[in-house]
């Protein structure tokens, strides 16, 4: 009885939620040419990624490069740092503020874990 109440609960769940189960969901491409952090107090603000060895971190012995990813402090408070020359894949990036606090981007919904913290995901496209 189980396995036909099981069976009936499966197919209803189907018919509700239409043929959306069986497709698989699409990320949203991005084209971004900077990234940027509205953090007008911060001394320093770095990106540490996939794409710079998380500032150095995995090729250094665990020290991060205070020179790798180093972001642009504007006159609006907004620290910027240009991604134009990346080429098309999907990384995973942190801010790294004053040198010691992993912020992801709150702007961005895409998440992922580097070494048990919450990092963004950027997909870069053509």
């Amino acid at each position: 009885m189980i396995n036909k109440l099981s069976l009936l609960i499966a197919i209803q769940v189907v018919l509700i939620s239409g043929c959306s189960l069986f497709v698989p969901m699409q990320k949203p491409q991005e084209h971004r040419e900077q990234l940027q952090l509205w953090i007008p107090g911060a001394i320093s603000v770095q990106v540490l990624s996939d794409w710079n060895e998380w500032g150095g971190i995995e090729s250094a012995g665990e020290i991060i490069n205070p020179l790798i990813g180093r972001m642009e402090k504007q006159e609006d408070g907004f620290w910027t740092l240009d991604i134009s020359e990346l080429t098309v894949g999907s990384y995973r990036y942190a801010f790294f503020v004053n040198g010691y606090r992993w912020i992801r981007d709150l702007e961005n919904p895409e998440t992922a874990i580097f070494r048990d913290q919450v990092v963004s995901v950027i997909l870069i496209s053509d």
